[in-house]
């Protein structure tokens, strides 16, 4: 009897070994469950996709310097945190009222609203991400008021010798590359409050200044509540003037297609021109024939620009895209360099790279990889008017008398001329014909 029970529990015990480790197991995956930290409804701070990466993984990557977690502890950027630290000097001589311990509370009591703007959650201990936020902050406010009131120590690196401004404002519109945006503000108040009697900027007055070189701007930045951090202050500010109906939801059956390019709209007889100064970039129109388009300067960080835009906006704003619209759009637009020659010559697009062929493939390499809602797109009735003008056959009558027999005025002499001749010829030939018959 007691043989048989030790074969019985001889044939439990491997099973009562699996059992045992299945629930630790669950054990372990219940524990980790606790440990997830809550997901934040305020997220959107976020880490390129690596299908956008791979298309310009520079285009994403600081060049000079961290600002937030994200490239906090990269090693090629350490050479900015001993500037970072001459900022931070100087930024605590703005208030004498208050001290670093003053803003280092402010900022903890921050912190929890700052982490859930970021997709993932920050490593970085309490005191850590405190001092993080802090050092990067003061540096960013400081750079925006050497910036604008041009308060420089003949010795600085960063406006001095080498001068580093413009790489680094490019590194401020890096999607990666945020803080909260409620952050700096509210940072900037503290440092300035008793300034603002005195006609002082305010901080979106300020950002304005620096990132885009306007000091005044439009109603839609009249809540600065609703702006999370640089690169959505960039949206916000080319977002169109007529924007969709979030409420709409337009049918998923309405067909439309894109129009050809520049160079073949230019054939059909579609004329191009730019808006005026104070037009969105995103306000394209067709009206009688012509093509509206707001200038747009071409420089060496435009591809980064764009992509970043682009690259947030796939991840914030999926349904609801103006910037990638306008990406696709211009990417069918320019497609050869006829196409880049007549937007260039209708002073459409300012070309700062110094060869045209650079423009369009800027075009055809920051759409790759882009996704959108074809439903919703917001330039498809812009489209469909694009479309059936270049069918229209008189169009292209139109287009090719005038760009084949009246472009320049000798051409219009000789036509003239040409017709004068033949209106006498005929009228020789029917006197002619009369004088016989008499």
């Amino acid at each position: 009897m007691s043989s048989s029970s030790f074969k019985k529990r001889k044939k439990r015990g491997p099973t009562w070994k699996v059992d045992n480790g299945i629930h630790q197991l669950a054990n372990s995956i219940r524990k980790r469950f606790e440990e997830l930290p809550p997901l934040s409804s305020k997220c959107c701070i976020y880490r390129v996709p690596r299908t956008l990466r791979n298309v310009n993984s520079y285009a994403y990557k600081p060049c000079v310097i961290s600002i937030g977690p994200f490239h906090h502890n990269t090693t090629r950027l350490q050479g900015m945190q001993e500037h970072k630290l001459r900022y931070v000097q100087n930024f605590l001589r703005r208030n004498e009222r208050l001290t670093l311990k003053d803003y280092l509370r402010a900022i903890k009591g921050w912190e929890k609203k700052a982490r859930g703007y970021y997709i993932e959650s920050v490593s970085l201990s309490s005191v850590e991400f405190v001092e993080m936020v802090f050092v990067d902050a003061c540096f960013v406010i400081e750079f925006f008021v050497n910036w604008h009131w041009e308060l420089l120590d003949e010795n600085d690196r960063i406006f001095g010798k080498p001068s580093l401004e413009h790489v680094i404002r490019r590194d401020l519109l890096l999607i990666e590359n945020q803080l909260p945006f409620f952050v700096l503000e509210q940072l900037y108040n503290l440092a300035f409050e008793n300034e603002f009697d005195k006609s002082f900027l305010s901080f979106v007055d300020l950002s304005s200044e620096v990132l885009l070189g306007e000091s005044e701007l439009p109603k839609k930045f009249n809540n600065s509540n609703q702006i999370l951090h640089f690169v959505d202050f960039m949206r916000t500010y080319f977002l169109p003037s007529n924007r969709r109906d979030l409420n709409h939801v337009p049918p998923r059956n309405v067909e439309w297609d894109f129009p050809q390019g520049v160079g073949d709209l230019h054939d059909a007889g579609v004329q191009f021109t730019t808006t005026t100064k104070h037009s969105s970039l995103l306000d394209i129109k067709f009206e009688n024939g012509i093509l509206y388009i707001p200038k747009l300067d071409v420089e060496d960080h435009t591809e980064a620009f764009f992509l970043n835009l682009s690259a947030f906006e796939q991840c914030h704003y999926n349904y609801d895209s103006y910037i990638v619209d306008y990406i696709l759009l211009m990417d069918v637009l320019i497609t050869t360099l006829k196409d880049v020659d007549i937007l260039i010559s209708s002073g459409i697009v300012s070309n700062s790279l110094g060869n045209n062929d650079d423009v369009a493939r800027l075009f055809n390499t920051i759409c790759r990889e882009t996704s959108y809602e074809a439903h919703k797109f917001y330039y498809s009735d812009l489209c469909r008017q694009l479309v059936a003008h270049s069918k229209a056959p008189w169009n292209k009558w139109k287009a090719t008398l005038r760009h084949d027999y009246f472009n320049n005025p000798w051409t219009i002499i000789s036509v003239i001329a040409a017709i004068v001749l033949l209106i006498l010829t005929v009228v020789q030939t029917a006197c002619c014909i009369v004088s016989l018959k008499r």
